[in-house]
């Protein structure tokens, strides 16, 4: 009988250990990598005149059409504009940033590595979600009080299902970044909303 408790124990522990780790599901990296090939063709941009935020913002409604495409977001036709009208181009200049970083991590992108993929997703949904908010004006349309309002508006719960709860905790945290820089007359209402769902870093509320 001695001998026994011991097997009884190990295979207790390895049970739990299978159950515990295929419970937690990684992000979904065929996608990814299905997405970030369509990607990494585009180059990065450092011109901030008025052609490269033509380039810019060609790029980025490509790369939103392309998430569309492969994720089934439902962005397709939210960027209706000529990209060449130097005006409304340059106002997109503030995702700069988030589309070099996203082109860059689609070449890096590392298949086998949760954490490569993962990046790539908080990324992509960044950049989206930096333009919807740029490009609609969606905080004149939102109210922060409803998380299926803007989970509908930004196509957060796709980012949800294919990468989980903690890239959609980034980039909520990220999301209030842009909000606090760029439209900060919104930003009490956004964290008094975004803090329901995650920990905001600092609160200027």
């Amino acid at each position: 009988m001695k001998a026994i408790v011991p097997l009884v124990i190990i295979l207790a522990v390895l049970i739990w250990f299978q159950t515990s780790t295929s419970s937690v599901p990684g992000p979904q990296s065929d996608l990814a990598v299905k997405l970030a090939n369509q990607i990494k063709s585009l180059p990065t941009i450092d011109d901030q005149t008025c052609q490269g935020s033509s380039e810019l913002v060609s790029n980025a409604v490509i790369i939103i059409q392309d998430m569309d495409g492969t994720l089934g977001t439902g962005f397709g036709r939210i960027v209706q504009f000529d990209a060449s009208n130097c005006d409304v181009v340059i106002q997109f200049l503030p995702i700069l940033g988030s589309y070099n970083t996203l082109v860059r991590d689609s070449r890096s992108l590392d298949a086998k590595n949760s954490t490569s993929v993962k990046v790539f997703y908080e990324d992509a949904f960044l950049l989206s979600s930096d333009f919807v908010i740029l490009n609609d004006k969606l905080v004149y349309k939102v109210a922060f009080r409803s998380t299926g309002e803007i989970n509908d508006a930004l196509k957060l719960a796709k980012l949800r299902s294919v990468c989980g709860d903690e890239c959609y905790r980034v980039v909520l945290s990220g999301i209030h970044w842009t909000i606090r820089v760029k439209l900060d007359q919104y930003l009490c209402e956004f964290e008094d909303w975004a803090g329901q769902s995650v920990q905001l870093p600092s609160r200027y509320c």
